[in-house]
């Protein structure tokens, strides 16, 4: 390191180092790296993730035929055949099943590799929070789908679809049959991450808790489009228990933020 002599008798210092403190953020090891460092660290997180979400499919595969068996008996009379209109629709009806299994691993691993790639920004008790996060998303998930699962699902074919089953012969199509049940599990699990999301937003600064509460009637207009999207069920059934869940959770969030 090189030094010069000021006006006044002291000594300041120069060269690489001189700069050092000025790249500190605050918490202890948080440097300050390039933007593309950051992308690309960002990027490779993201893969990690997408591999597991392909690998958690394919481990699930040789075991869908016999899930897909399971739910056809829960909600659908046995005395329907399974109907397949083209040579890959069986394959891809076991694919989409297999999908919702390797979602609800793959969701706390994405927030685990957002802990990693902000771990070093991090202060002790955001990153304590951050390691809750994960156990309780994988809880969430499991429980959102058992909600579209033991609730909604049995709604929608039991009751609804089949009510009809004097007056029409019902042919149903495997692959559209499954989307409708894997678009309910994976869209209720995803639902209950909402909670984690909003407290993640408020600890982390990207929103602030007076601004949720006080717009709350452009939150409830977002839930209502985002129940409509999400659910394919006709009967509009599952749309408004969509509706309500997310507007009890929303309210659950700010209880969560005003306790921790």
């Amino acid at each position: 390191m090189n030094s010069q002599h000021t006006g006044n008798g002291t000594t300041a210092s120069t060269g690489k180092n001189s700069g050092i403190n000025s790249y500190t953020a605050g918490v202890p090891g948080d440097t300050e790296e390039p933007l593309m460092v950051h992308l690309l660290e960002l990027r490779n997180r993201l893969a990690i993730v997408l591999i597991w979400l392909c690998l958690g499919i394919i481990l699930a595969f040789p075991f869908s035929a016999k899930g897909m068996l399971i739910v056809w008996k829960e909600f659908i009379n046995t005395d329907i055949y399974m109907t397949a209109y083209s040579p890959l629709e069986w394959t891809f009806a076991r694919l989409k099943l297999c999908f919702v299994s390797a979602l609800a691993t793959s969701i706390p691993l994405l927030f685990y590799q957002l802990y990693r790639f902000t771990g070093k920004g991090l202060y002790p008790h955001e990153k304590r929070f951050f390691l809750k996060v994960i156990p309780a998303s994988f809880l969430l998930f499991v429980f959102g789908a058992s909600i579209g699962y033991f609730i909604v699902l049995p709604i929608m074919f039991k009751y609804i679809l089949f009510y009809s089953g004097d007056m029409a012969t019902a042919q149903l199509s495997v692959q559209d049959t499954l989307s409708a049940v894997t678009t309910i599990l994976s869209g209720f699990g995803i639902v209950f991450q909402l909670p984690l999301l909003v407290v993640f937003a408020v600890k982390m600064g990207l929103v602030e808790y007076q601004t949720l509460k006080k717009q709350r009637v452009l939150v409830y207009s977002v839930i209502m489009a985002v129940s409509l999207f999400l659910s394919p069920d006709p009967t509009f059934i599952a749309q408004i228990t969509v509706a309500f869940l997310l507007g009890v959770l929303f309210e659950f969030s700010l209880l969560l933020i005003r306790l921790f």
